[in-house]
């Protein structure tokens, strides 16, 4: 998930990471910058302490101080007043020769350092010698073998071989100026290794050459000496990592806020594409529909012919359901081109038949459509209150039931092939046509109303859904009654967020004519 995140929004998180790089380098020079102005001032205070031999030491370690605060100053301000804002790549390199003239300018400070002490030391012990001496220890006090003592204690080296020691004073030298930089430069593990190769290799160099340590322990200073980069390094990928997750994080919250928006605007949108409820004249009809997501596959498609005019009692309504497979927004987008085919099907024909509908809607699919897997079910319907007829041509829909106004109950079955299946001569429509009456209501449906299982896993089913068409009595006062019993029955009986869209469609015609 966040590898896709990144290269989704490369760009964004480059920038961003980039202006992170530009705060944190402004802070790093700047605080270096006034932390040398600092020492040097310091070592103007305590120069009257000095002893006249260490004056030449002392400023030509003020002079390696100022080039080091000189070139953090300098980078500061040509950071800062820069009108285009440096590349990544480029400021990181400014870092890395940051790190690399300090630490070289650190091994002749650290020989400096190391000549002012001992001058100073020489000072201190001549200062001593001077005063008066004590006096001589009688015999009881001072016995041979005290002698003995100090004489072998005099004879052992002092401490570690000075090269030994003058090379650990820079690799802690060079180790607090790249943790440094590692806390403030948010570098990738990588960037910070690099500027200790060369700073390594020249103390693997000088070890090798000048230390007049043991062989053996000058290589065992040369391999340990990586391992001052290592708490840089590590605290380097710690906040490379938390800053990829914190942006992961915030991308995937604001995409989702954005996502869900758009979807909210998509599906009012979607919904528009739904026809309004016909709820006057001889034949009507109302629907629900409840998508899976904000969106979903169904569709419905009404439009009511004229008929004659002043005839009334000559209106009558086409009604198209469509099923595309999928759902979501690509199948909600497959809706939205088959609603363009349609509004131009009933545009050049307005009283064209269900069947030429159905195969119109089926070449559609399996030119357009077809060639990418998605398909569709259809039912197409035609009631014509004049000749009391309901046509009907089915492509792989679930049937649709018939309620006559005397309680019996007819089952309008698929007359052919899913849409995109077949085409020309091996599809045919197989329209049909049964008596539609006063009081008669017809109730079609998609597959959601009979694939809704309950807590055991059982489905609904067309049996079982036939049997609720069978024996609900819905408020006959009440629009949409026969469309809203069946949803609310199917979401009583199903178990947890509906796996499928949902619409169902109550075509009927009123006992009278009156709205």
């Amino acid at each position: 998930m966040t590898a896709t995140v990144t290269s989704d929004f490369r760009e964004e998180f480059e920038a961003e990471r980039l202006r992170w790089l530009r705060r944190r380098f402004l802070w790093y020079t700047g605080i270096n910058g006034a932390l040398g102005v600092l020492g040097t001032a310091a070592v103007f205070l305590v120069v009257v302490q000095l002893p006249r031999d260490a004056l030449g030491l002392l400023t030509a370690s003020v002079l390696l101080n100022l080039i080091g605060t000189t070139l953090y100053a300098s980078l500061f301000f040509y950071v800062r007043s820069a009108h285009r804002p440096f590349s990544r790549e480029r400021l990181v390199r400014f870092v890395f020769w940051l790190i690399v003239v300090n630490g070289v300018i650190q091994l002749p400070a650290s020989i400096i350092g190391n000549r002012m002490s001992e001058i100073i030391r020489t000072q201190q012990t001549a200062a001593i010698s001077d005063q008066p001496a004590a006096p001589a220890a009688s015999d009881p006090v001072a016995r041979p073998s005290d002698r003995a003592d100090v004489e072998r204690a005099a004879a052992e080296p002092a401490g570690a071989p000075p090269a030994i020691r003058l090379g650990a004073q820079w690799l802690a030298g060079v180790f607090v100026a790249h943790l440094l930089a590692s806390l403030f430069i948010p570098w990738t593990p990588r960037e910070a290794v690099r500027p200790l190769i060369p700073l390594l290799a020249l103390y693997g160099v000088i070890t090798l050459i000048i230390s007049d340590a043991p062989f053996l322990w000058r290589l065992v200073w040369i391999a340990g000496s990586p391992l001052i980069g290592v708490p840089g390094v590590l605290w380097s990928m710690w906040r490379a990592s938390r800053f990829r997750d914190r942006f992961h994080s915030r991308v995937l919250r604001r995409s989702y806020r954005e996502m869900k928006r758009e979807l909210v605007d998509a599906r009012r949108i979607h919904e528009d594409l739904f026809p309004r409820p016909i709820l006057d004249g001889p034949v009507r009809f109302v629907y629900r529909y409840e998508p899976m997501r904000q969106i979903g596959g169904d569709f419905l498609y009404a439009h009511r012919f004229p008929g004659v005019e002043g005839d009334g009692a000559g209106e009558p309504v086409s009604v198209v359901i469509i099923d595309v497979t999928g759902h979501g927004i690509p199948a909600a987008l497959t809706v939205n081109r088959l609603y363009g085919e349609l509004e131009r099907l009933f545009a050049e024909e307005p009283d064209i038949r269900p069947g030429d509908v159905l195969t119109a809607l089926n070449s559609y699919v399996h030119y357009t459509l077809a060639t990418h897997s998605v398909y569709a079910t259809a039912l197409c319907l035609r009631a014509d209150p004049g000749l009391d007829l309901l046509e009907w041509a089915s492509g792989g829909h679930p049937p649709a039931f018939l309620r006559t106004v005397d309680g019996r109950l007819e089952r309008l079955d698929s007359t052919s092939f899913v849409l995109g299946a077949c085409y020309g001569e091996e599809f045919d429509d197989g329209q049909r046509a049964t008596p539609f009456a006063r009081g008669d209501t017809l109730i079609a449906y998609t597959d959601g109303a009979i694939e809704a299982r309950d807590a055991a896993g059982r489905m609904v089913g067309i049996d079982g859904f036939q049997r609720w068409v069978a024996s609900l009595r819905p408020d006959p006062g009440a629009d949409s009654g026969w469309a809203s019993a069946l949803l609310r029955t199917v979401e009583e009986h199903r178990f947890g967020p509906p796996a499928d869209d949902t619409l169902i469609v109550e075509l009927y015609r009123p006992l009278r004519d009156q709205s």
